[in-house]
């Protein structure tokens, strides 16, 4: 029995130092595919221990890879295992980044499991916080409204559900759209904030509060400025929309040109930033005035936020699919391209005090290929101005219309696939290589072949494209399309890449009024409660997004109005 026990022992002792010594020691690169592009990682291993991980190279979006990049590398050298969770809103980073690092304890001899038990997360006592506002989101809307807030001198608090800032507007394209800027002024561009507010409301077919448009429009100009003392660059003036006239600025960076400087403005002004917070209730007191909010924090414990006033900023709802069957049938069943926070939790949280919304089945349309992002590099095919044809193989728009009249194009074909068409000189096996592979392209050296596998008519195929090919540097007859970019269908092989509408933000929400008020079912302000941006862009517009900048101002001139008339309240 004595010699078992030895025996038993020893094996104990020697398994237990088989796991101190789990690595060979040195330093091991690895690399897979990220959301954008391969993410490579360099790992460093003791003899029992990994002890460094470097992001050698990314091309991961700003601010939202920053979380993930940050926090898993340390919390796998905290807890020595790759048993560690996800970061919301960005999986496809936070999964590639932990495929990297398997592969470079791999190749350290080492096992991709778990190697020490982690410490389970012991939930903080649930918790009450007093300020002057507390702001939902943390989007153009929330941020400017936080700001704002603060210069008038209260005390804020800003809840953001994610890991992140910016919502939406961190993966928007980076554009603002302003009339009688300065820009329009050193250019010798004649504008006026009417003239802008006029196409606004002509887009919105007249299904749109005038008023509440003009009064964007005559504050837009303000909001570049004020932008820019929050340390946004913007230049690149162009046109976007159906409107000749150049109103539109960029970044240059995309969203995150947005969001970095103007959260370190608010950051400066002394607000407090909570992420991974998700607001859950309004509360409200006896006359329902609504007097704070009950949040969660990411450990599992409450926030009880007692505030004079709350400013729901909360984005949009496209990513929640109940409420796209219900307010915005018509796209019910497409792919969001919109923030994964993007749930219309503001929403529901405003109709339970009995705010009323306003819903006209609209949304900002796009289009797109995988059903990943719109940073998707093999997403950009979708803007390729070559002929695009429906599932039975039928043109039906100019192919260099604005992106939401041809994501209407779409819908009102009643086609569930669109196709775009490429001969021998606009694409190859090679540059279509990924998308072929995964069934989102085809390809065939003939056009009969192409037609037989997309599942086309291959009658209507041919004579759309001989149509086509006969419009050849000519001004398009069929549907407009300039002469210059008729360039017909040439040799093969063929290649037909499937593109679907999608969304990439919604339109509806709350119903405010001009000092962004969120008013009960019988139009009367509901004390406390202040909305803008997303959540409450209902009556700016009609079913057709008009042009590429126009949410962002309106949510960065909005939320700066909610933000000061909530610090007076």
């Amino acid at each position: 029995m004595r010699k078992i026990l030895i025996i038993l022992v020893s094996l104990a002792l020697m398994m237990a130092a088989g796991s101190a010594m789990a690595y060979t020691e040195g330093s091991y690169t690895a690399q897979a595919q990220g959301h954008n592009a391969p993410i490579e990682v360099k790992v460093t291993f003791s003899q029992d221990a990994i002890v460094d991980i470097q992001i050698i190279s990314h091309e991961e979006t700003s601010g939202i890879a920053d979380t993930p990049l940050t926090r898993i590398p340390e919390e796998i050298i905290a807890s020595q295992s790759l048993e560690v969770e996800t970061v919301t809103g960005a999986t496809f980073t936070s999964k590639a980044l932990l495929e990297a690092v398997k592969d470079a304890v791999a190749q350290a001899g080492g096992l991709a499991e778990k190697t020490t038990d982690k410490a389970p997360v012991k939930a903080a006592e649930d918790e009450e916080i007093t300020v002057d506002v507390a702001v939902i989101g943390s989007g153009a809307a929330g941020l400017a409204a936080a700001a704002e807030a603060a210069d008038a001198g209260a005390k804020v608090l800003v809840l953001e559900k994610l890991p992140f800032l910016g919502g939406n507007t961190l993966i928007c394209g980076g554009l603002v759209k302003a009339a009688g800027t300065a820009f329009q002024a050193e250019a010798g561009i004649e504008d006026t904030p009417g003239a802008l507010a006029d196409y606004w409301y002509e887009r919105a077919e007249g299904n749109a509060d005038k008023a509440m448009l003009d009064l964007v429009a005559e504050k837009s100009a303000g909001t570049i400025e004020w932008l820019q003392e929050q340390g946004v660059t913007l230049g690149g003036l162009a046109t976007s929309g159906t409107s000749l006239v150049p109103r539109m600025l960029g970044t240059g960076v995309g969203g995150s040109g947005f969001i970095v400087p103007v959260e370190a403005a608010v950051r400066a002004r002394g607000v407090e930033i909570r992420t991974e917070t998700p607001a859950i209730d309004l509360l409200t007191d006896e006359s329902g005035a609504v007097v704070g909010v009950v949040a969660q924090a990411a450990d599992g414990h409450l926030v009880t936020v007692h505030a004079k006033s709350v400013v729901v900023a909360s984005g949009g709802f496209d990513r929640s699919e109940e409420m796209k069957r219900k307010y915005a049938p018509s796209i019910s069943d497409e792919i969001s391209y919109s923030s994964i926070g993007n749930t219309g939790d503001g929403i529901r949280m405003a109709m339970d005090v009995g705010a009323a919304t306003v819903f006209k089945d609209g949304v900002i349309g796009l289009r797109g290929i995988r059903p990943t992002s719109f940073g998707d590099a093999e997403n950009s095919w979708v803007w390729s101005p070559t002929l695009l044809v429906n599932a039975k193989g039928e043109r039906l728009l100019n192919e260099v219309i604005d992106y939401p009249i041809y994501h209407s194009k779409m819908l009102e074909s009643g086609s569930k696939y669109f196709y775009l068409i490429f001969d021998s000189t606009q694409a190859t096996s090679d540059s279509l290589a990924v998308l072929i592979n995964e069934g989102y392209a085809f390809t065939a050296d003939t056009l009969e072949g192409l037609a037989k596998a997309t599942f086309m008519d291959e009658e209507v195929f041919l004579a759309t494209v001989a149509r086509y090919n006969e419009l050849k540097g000519q001004e398009d007859a069929d549907f407009g399309k300039p002469a210059a970019l008729m360039t017909g269908v040439g040799e093969g092989p063929y290649f037909a890449v499937r593109l679907v509408p999608t969304t990439i933000g919604s339109m509806g929400g709350i119903k405010v009024d001009l000092e962004a008020r969120a008013l009960n079912t019988d139009g009367q302000p509901i004390p406390g409660l202040f909305a803008a941006g997303a959540c409450a862009n209902g009556d700016l517009f009609y079913k057709e997004y008009p042009a590429s900048g126009s949410a962002i101002m309106m949510a960065f001139t909005l939320g700066r109005i909610a933000g000061g008339n909530a610090a007076a309240e």
